[in-house]
C-alpha cells in the first residue's frame, strides 16, 4: 500500500480556493477532499455536475494539494495495492472445462462466490465433525452404560434393559456418526478444492479487512472495513 506524508508549509504559503488532487500524470483535479485512507481519496468532484463524489486510487496520486495550505505526497517506497474485481468465469479455461458440476461451478464462479462456498462447506465440514465425535461419544457411553446395567444386582429386568442399551445405542450412534462423518469428509474434500481455487488466483479468502486511514475533515484517524466485491 502507499504511505502518506503529511508536510506543513511555511506561512507564507498562500491558502488555496479548494483541493486539488495531482495524478502522476501531473494533471490536475479540482475538488473537496472529503476522505484519504492508505487506498483511495474520496472526493468531490468540483468540474462535475453538482459537484459528484467520486473516488481515486491512490497508486494514481502524486499529491495532494489542500486548501488549508498543507500538502498530502504519496511515496513510492510501496505500490499500491487494491483488489481487482473479477467476473464469472474470467479463470476458467473455456475449451476445457472439468465434466464434474461441483468442480465446473469452482472454476466458473467469480472470486466473491468462492469465498462464500469455502465459507459455506468450511461451516458445514466442522458441524459433520461435530456430529461424529456427539454420536460416537454416545454410542461409547451407551455401551459402557448397558453392560454396567446388566451387570448390577440379579434382577432379569436390569438384564434385559441392559442388554437393549448396550446394543441399541452403538447402533444408533454408529449409524449416525458414520453418516456425520462421510459429510465431514465430504463438504471438507469441497472447501479444500475451493480454496485451492483461490490460492490459484492468488485471492485471499476472507472477503473483507481493516484499511487504516486519516480523516481530513476531522483530523482524525480511523481503521475502513474494506469488502472484497
Amino acid at each position: 500500500m502507499a504511505f502518506l506524508s503529511l508536510t506543513n508549509f511555511v506561512c507564507a504559503q498562500s491558502i488555496r480556493k479548494n483541493d486539488v488532487i495531482v495524478r502522476r500524470d501531473s494533471s490536475r483535479i479540482q475538488a473537496l477532499i472529503l476522505q484519504v485512507s492508505y487506498e483511495k481519496v474520496n472526493y468531490r468532484d468540483l468540474a462535475a455536475p453538482d459537484s459528484a463524489k467520486a473516488f481515486i486510487y491512490m497508486d494514481q496520486v502524486a499529491r495532494i494539494l489542500l486548501k488549508s495550505g498543507k500538502t498530502i505526497h504519496v511515496k513510492d517506497s510501496t505500490a499500491a495495492v487494491r483488489m481487482p474485481p473479477d467476473t464469472a468465469g474470467q479463470y476458467a479455461d473455456m475449451t476445457n472445462l472439468p465434466e464434474n458440476p461441483f468442480d465446473r461451478s469452482v472454476v466458473m464462479a467469480n472470486s466473491d462466490q468462492l469465498r462464500n462456498k469455502y465459507e459455506y462447506y468450511k461451516n458445514k465440514s466442522i458441524d459433520g465433525k461435530t456430529g461424529t465425535i456427539v454420536f460416537t461419544s454416545f454410542a461409547a457411553a451407551s455401551l459402557v452404560s448397558g453392560i454396567i446395567i446388566a451387570n448390577s444386582g440379579n434382577s432379569p429386568d436390569n438384564k434385559k434393559f441392559g442388554n437393549s442399551l448396550a446394543v441399541a445405542g452403538p447402533v444408533f450412534g454408529g449409524v449416525f456418526g458414520l453418516v456425520c462423518f462421510k459429510n465431514y469428509k465430504l463438504h471438507k474434500k469441497k472447501a479444500e478444492k475451493v480454496k485451492t481455487e483461490l490460492e490459484r488466483r492468488n485471492q485471499p479468502l476472507e472477503s473483507l479487512r481493516l484499511v487504516p486511514g486519516f480523516d481530513i475533515l476531522n483530523k482524525s484517524g480511523f481503521l475502513t472495513l474494506s469488502f472484497f466485491f
